[in-house]
């Protein structure tokens, strides 16, 4: 049996203690300018609160999607989830105890970033850890104090279109309230997961991001699985220069969903 289908909430909260690369925050204040964060490495989705049968179904529809995006996918035998898809009771209450009992897990983020997993309401929450590596993939080291700045070696032109960085996805939680998903098909819970999953709330600073799998829990008509919306702006995320500035990759994404490209 798969590993990523027998992952337990004691091993998703193992993962998330687990140590990560220290990640250099950006001060620059310009956040259009930093590249939008995704994966790197190959992608492995786990499931956790759910059973064996709809696991295996939200992990063939999420490493589905992946695949569709043109990301790596890890062998399902031996892989370490990376991406994580918890249904619980009350996933709010759970991150409030670990910000208690282990606060320094969430020093690197940044105001908007707390804001988003703390104090957003609704049923799910997404807690995205993210690395900043050069353009090529060596590690940008953090500062040490307030006034050293963030620095790598790297050997490169300089550029008015591209930034000397990209940012990596270590690993992504979607937390979802066990209440909210009742009435729901796997296959929208799993296009949900994809999407917060892959990208976080990145998505939501689209201009005009038309009908999307992020309403799943809202009020009103349901998407059936990944939008239109959705598959473009993932596509294009995906699929452009992992050193772009959000700002290109963000236009370039609206400008597709608007059928201008």
């Amino acid at each position: 049996m798969p590993r990523q289908l027998t992952v337990s909430l004691i091993a998703v909260a193992a993962t998330l203690l687990a140590p990560a690369p220290a990640a250099a925050k950006v001060y620059s204040g310009a956040e259009r300018d930093v590249p939008l964060a995704r994966f790197q490495d190959p992608l492995c989705p786990g499931i956790a609160g759910v059973q064996r049968a709809q696991a295996e179904i939200m992990v063939g529809l999420i490493r589905q999607n992946a695949e569709e995006l043109g990301l790596r996918l890890a062998d399902t035998q031996t892989c370490e989830p990376n991406l994580l898809v918890a249904v619980m009771d009350d996933p709010k209450g759970y991150l409030d105890g670990l910000r208690k009992r282990k606060a320094y897990l969430f020093d690197w983020l940044g105001k908007a970033e707390r804001q988003a997993l703390f104090d957003t309401p609704g049923p799910a929450h997404t807690w995205t850890r993210v690395f900043t590596r050069s353009r090529d993939g060596q590690p940008v080291y953090p500062s040490q104090s307030l006034t050293d700045l963030p620095y790598t070696q790297m050997e490169a032109a300089h550029s008015l279109i591209y930034v000397p960085i990209r940012r990596d996805i270590i690993s992504s939680m979607v937390l979802i309230d066990r209440r909210a998903v009742q009435g729901l098909s796997v296959g929208q819970v799993a296009a949900y997961a994809t999407m917060r999953g892959l990208s976080g709330d990145q998505a939501e600073r689209l201009d005009a991001p038309g009908e999307s799998i992020l309403a799943l829990f809202e009020t009103g008509a349901k998407p059936p699985g990944l939008t239109r919306s959705d598959k473009i702006f993932l596509k294009t995320l995906y699929s452009t220069t992992a050193n772009n500035p959000a700002a290109i990759t963000l236009a370039l994404a609206d400008t597709r969903i608007a059928g201008n490209e």
